[in-house]
């Protein structure tokens, strides 16, 4: 069966990097309104976008590369997040919402990130 099969990279935010193990995109949601007119029969709805939308989110496991920083210190932190592969890169602007980090004796360093997608750029 052909498809699509995920060939790792990094990601990159505020100078912490690790190698991703999996990757999670939450598209943006439309937001909409309710401009249903008082005189519409019973169970008539119409919805209506408003042009705006509430961010996405993204999220990462990742494996910890040795001498990094700890990613829990970023937590609330604006910044750019890229990922990097093999000929392909992409870059949002991002909230870091939540990070968790995982050590089991004998195994690497694992860990995971929320990010929320968003239009702020910080000052």
């Amino acid at each position: 069966m052909a498809g699509l099969s995920a060939q790792g990279g990094t990601f990159t935010f505020r100078g912490f990097q690790a190698a991703v193990t999996g990757l999670s995109v939450e598209t943006p949601t439309a937001e909409v309104t309710n401009m249903t007119p008082a005189g519409a029969r019973v169970g008539a709805i119409v919805m209506v976008p408003t042009g705006e939308w509430s961010g996405g989110a993204v999220s990462v496991d990742y494996i910890r590369k040795s001498n990094t920083m700890d990613p829990q210190t970023l937590v609330r932190q604006t910044g750019s997040l890229t990922f990097a592969s093999a000929g392909f890169s992409v870059a949002r602007n991002v909230i870091l919402q939540s990070a968790s980090t995982e050590a089991r004796v004998g195994d690497l360093v694992r860990g995971s990130l929320r990010f929320i997608i968003t239009d702020y750029t910080g000052t």
